[in-house]
Order: C-alpha cells, then structure tokens, then sequence
C-alpha cells in the first residue's frame, strides 16, 4: 500500500522536461526567457494532508531486499526523496541528498529514494547508488503505483515525515537548482531547515513548497484491467512470499503467476477471511501507524487480489513488473556474535499431536552479555509452531520452564529475528545456559529439525535495557460448554516503563485477546486481538513505545470458547483450567518494556497483592 496525500498545484507552474530546452524568444514576448527559469515557491496554503498520517507502503529495492515504510522507519523521522537516473535536475540534487542523508543520519532521520521514472533502468540505479553513497534504500517505481499514492507532481520532490509518520513537508529540497539556472549555492535550504525545526521540536516555518523538476503525469487507473505485473504482483511479494516461497514455512510457494492462479480458490478465501496474511489486530483509525510489523493488506490490495483472481487472469508486460525479491541464505541479522543450535536432533512424527519439547543448551560466557539483536532458524520450519528461548542459572539442573518469566527471544512462522536499536538491548547474564521451548505441529511427513540460534552481542551495557514480563492469570476456570468465557489478569506498575511490544499468549480455546491501560483519566485500549488464532504466535511491535506511568495499571483480558462450536476443542464437556499443554489453557500478556527513568532494575515478579 502506498502513502495518500496530495498536492494543491500552482496555477501556471511550468515544470517538465520540456521546459529544459531553449525557447525561441519573440519580440512580443518580452518575458520568455522567465517564463523558463523556474525555482521554488512557497504554496501559501499548504495540502489538507500537511499534519496527517500517510499510509503504509511496501516495495522491493533494487538489491531486490523487501522494504515497508514503518518497520524502516522504526519510529524515526524518514526523508522520502523522489529522484531519476535520466531527469537532469535529479542528477545535480543526488549530491545534496547525499550531504544531507550523512548530516542527519547520525541525528536518527533515515532517507528512502524513489526512482520516480518508469522506464529508468536497474543497473543505472544501483550504479548511482554507489556512486553518491546513499545509505537508504532505492526503489524503482516501474508502475507509478508509490507516485500515485504519493500524488507526486515533480520529480524532484521530497517528503518529510516525522517519527509517527505523519506528513510535515513536502517540496523542494533547495533553491539551489531550477528550470533553466543554477546558483553557485542554495539561499533557501528548505529540507535542511525542515529537519531541523522538526528535530527541535518547533513549528515547521514552511510546511511545503512547489518543486520544480521534471513533470509527473500520472496515467488515469479508473477503469483500466487489472495485470498480474503491474497490479498483482508486488502484493504477493509484499505480503505472500516471505513464506510462500521454496523453502519458506508455508505449505505451497505463490513465486509466480501460475502458483497463484493453481491456489486461487484457497487465496480468494483466506484473503477474503482476513486469515492470510497473519495480522490479527484490530484496526485503528486514530492511530493507523501503531505497529511496526504490521502484515494486514489493505482494503484495496485485498480486492485487487481478490477481483484479478476472479477475472480472466491477464498477465501484462513483466518489464512493468517488481525487482526479484531475495531471501538470502545468511543470517537476517549479520554475522552472530553466538550462534547456538539445540543439542538434539529431533524426530518430528508425520501426524498426530506432539507435546512441548524443552531442550538445555550449554553456554560458556562468565560474564553479562548484551542481546542486540536475535535469530531463531528452524531446520525444519514447516512444523515449527513457535520457539521461545529463556535463560537459566548454568547451576541449576532446570530444564522446564516458567511460561510467564523473561525470555531471551521468540520465534513464530513469519517472524524470527528481533533486533532492539541502538542504544536497546536484553540482557544475557553471565554463567547462564539457555532453554528452549519447542512447539512442533506434524504435517503428514516426518522430518528432523534441529533448530539454530543465532546472538550479536556487546559487552557493553546499553542506554536501556529491554526486559520481558508476562501478565497471567493461573487461577483461570473455564466452565465446560462456556462459548464466550472471559479471565482477567492485572498488573499495577510499580516504576514507570515504556512498553515496546505486545505478545498475547493462550492455547486452543482462545477466542479474543485485549490490552487496556487504567489511569485515573480513564481507560486506553492498548491491543485489541477480536480473533486470537493460537496458530499464530504473533508479537504486536509499537512503531512509538507506550509510556505506563508508575502505580497505574495494565489489564488483560482473554474470552475462551469452551463449546462444541469451537472446532478447535479438545473436549467441551470438561472444565479447563491453567496448564503447560495445549488441551489445558493460560492466560498471559506479554510485554516488552524498557524502564523511563533509564537507572538500573527490574520488575520483580508481582507479589499477590499486586494481582487483582
């Protein structure tokens, strides 16, 4: 999905390749020559979407790497900078951009550049890349579909978001470079001083500028068919083949045309379901930009799909279509500082139900280590159902664990890495060894997995010190034939702690699941999950983390489906309640927090009293 705003374009502006080229002067057109040198202006009444939220967008870059919008800005500021390999006013700002990409990159603003003309090509792209040194991702717009929903007027244009990736700015980057002159250096560094006040805190002194470069003329998509390469295509990449991939977790890949058609029936209904892609959150309109790893297609890639697959099917031109996507075989993460495997190969059975294995794995550091960053890599990621990783005292003969204490790291289809940024990190203590949790789901072959684990580590303590807690309930009852059973669980802070992320934890007779924050002003729905799906084990990452001030509380709330109706239950005739197996149940919330005071401790697991 791609960013919806736009422009309010200045009657009379003359921007657009032509413009580029010598006008013959006529004596009854004294100002010709003017007419063609054409620089900035400040548009007196900025778009209606200056101050909003933009919308999610998802591509590949020219390395053929996914990208999505909010997980690359993580919660920092992004500069999203439209540029060409052919428009000449493009080539002189690369330089420019360059600058300012390596200024305020240190300052945590993070730069992506659209190559903003079709028929560019790929290795002139990467070329220019290299050359000017952009950190940032590039991404080729072959179908105009990202300056579409960009309403993008001139290639030349940027776009300033702040860190809940709401629009400040948008225009030109400076004065410097216009339609028909050049000046020996800028006088007005529009971006530059967007940046800045934005950095600072302060009132953006313009909020957007005309932006002469070469003219966008975006095609009219109203009633045009839909392709599989130029409409289709990049929704599958983005949202289809991280799994449906040879050698990816899901059953069958969706790499081409043919796959998808040959699965078409089973698309059009989980697609239609919301079942796929994985996503189970409920939407929020105030707040579109929450979550980080947010998966969900939009309402329109949803029936794009859906509409191209009930149709006749056209393929288009491929030359339209996306960069090959890459999945590399290396580490997500880089090189690990540790990389560990289980010390069992294990013997997953074809069919059938397998209960939690828990495996010991030795380590040797006597002293603390710091997590920046985790991989879990299954050998056998079609019946891995989840991983979660603890660590224990090596002088301990421990090998289960306690569900609600903190763990090192998790794994679940779709999801195996977490990386906390700089500055973030969990805490590997020293003369620990690691536990892990293994939950396999036969699927009718029996394979070996031994599942890998990979750590890049600092010895050095950093700025904050990220710590998992989970909120439970172990005293639940669940009334036998109960269809819609609430439990709830309640934890009052008692230091205040930024919350990162959410992890909602139940096992087969999970219906719903929901956060809320208790303050005296009243109560604030933190994560609504309306159709939990123990299938899932999704974590729900906040794009700002969530300040819970001390003494105020967080509630969780679990609604269980005890009843013949659920398909899912084990035995709707008896009473359930707290257990480590899956035809047992639990209750726990968990979240990822950081303290806001920065000063060492911890939470210590809550007391009675602390429960209500």
């Amino acid at each position: 999905m791609v960013l919806r705003i736009f422009l309010s374009v200045t009657t009379g502006l003359l921007i657009g390749f032509a413009s580029l080229l010598p006008l013959v002067a006529q004596e009854h057109e004294p100002d010709a020559t003017a007419a063609r040198k054409v620089a900035p202006v400040i548009v007196a009444s900025p778009s209606e979407w200056i101050g909003k939220p933009v919308v999610n967008f998802k591509a590949t870059d020219i390395q053929g790497r996914g990208f999505d919008l909010r997980r690359y800005a993580a919660g920092s500021p992004v500069v999203i900078a439209l540029t060409s390999t052919t428009c000449p006013l493009c080539k002189k700002y690369g330089p420019t951009l360059a600058e300012l990409e390596q200024t305020f990159l240190a300052r945590g603003v993070k730069f992506v550049f659209i190559n903003a003309v079709a028929t560019d090509l790929l290795d002139d792209a990467v070329e220019v890349q290299r050359e000017l040194g952009w950190k940032g991702p590039v991404l080729l717009d072959r179908n105009q579909e990202l300056l579409a929903g960009l309403s993008a007027e001139s290639t030349t244009e940027v776009f300033l978001l702040d860190r809940e990736l709401t629009l400040r700015y948008r225009g030109a980057v400076d004065d410097q470079y216009g339609l028909g002159y050049t000046k020996p250096e800028a006088q007005q560094r529009y971006l530059k001083s967007a940046i800045e006040q934005l950095l600072n805190d302060e009132t953006l002194s313009v909020a957007q500028t005309t932006s002469p470069g070469c003219r966008i003329m975006l095609p009219n998509r109203s009633d045009r068919p839909l392709e599989y390469q130029r409409d289709v295509s990049r929704i599958v990449q983005n949202h289809c083949v991280e799994c449906h991939r040879g050698g990816g977790v899901a059953p069958f890949p969706l790499e081409t045309p043919d796959q998808l058609v040959a699965h078409a029936g089973m698309v059009v209904d989980v697609v239609g379901n919301r079942t796929m892609p994985p996503w189970f959150a409920a939407p929020d309109s105030e707040r579109p930009h929450r979550w980080i790893n947010d998966a969900a297609m939009t309402d329109r890639e949803q029936q794009v799909l859906v509409k191209w697959l009930e149709s006749e099917q056209t393929l288009g031109d491929s030359s339209v279509g996306p960069v090959p996507r890459v999945f590399e075989s290396q580490w997500k993460i880089g090189t690990p500082t540790l990389e560990v495997q289980l010390p069992k190969r294990n013997r997953i059975q074809s069919s059938g139900y397998m209960d939690y294995l828990h495996q010991r794995i030795a380590l040797t550091h006597e002293v603390d280590q710091w997590i920046q960053a985790v991989e879990i890599r299954p050998t056998a990621p079609e019946v891995v159902h989840h991983v979660l990783v603890y660590a224990i005292p090596r002088s301990s003969n421990q090998v289960d664990i306690d569900e609600r204490s903190h763990f090192l790291a998790a794994y679940a289809p779709g999801n195996n890495t977490q990386e906390f940024g700089v500055g973030f990190a969990k805490k590997l203590p020293a003369n620990h060894d690691l536990v892990a949790q293994i939950h396999y789901t036969p699927n009718g072959r029996a394979v070996i997995d031994q599942t890998a684990i990979g750590f890049r580590l600092s010895d050095t303590p950093p700025q904050h010190e990220i710590k998992v807690y989970g909120i439970a309930n172990t005293g639940i009852q669940i009334p036998a034939g109960a269809e819609n059973h609430p439990e709830v669980a309640k934890l009052r802070v008692p230091r205040g702690a930024y919350i990162t992320a959410f992890f909602p934890h139940m096992h087969l007779r999970g219906k719903a699941f929901r956060f809320e924050h208790q303050a005296k002003e009243g109560t604030q729905q933190l994560l609504d999950v309306p159709q939990y799906d123990f299938n899932w084990q999704l974590e729900y990452r906040l794009l700002n983390p969530q300040l819970i001030p001390r003494g105020e509380q967080i509630v969780v709330t679990g609604w269980f489906d005890n009843s013949a109706g659920n398909p899912s239950n084990p035995d709707p005739k008896k009473p359930v309640r707290w257990g480590k197996q899956t035809y047992e149940e639990m209750l726990i919330g968990y979240i990822e927090y950081y303290y806001a005071d920065e000063e060492k401790g911890k939470l210590e697991r809550s007391r009675a009293s602390d429960l209500e």
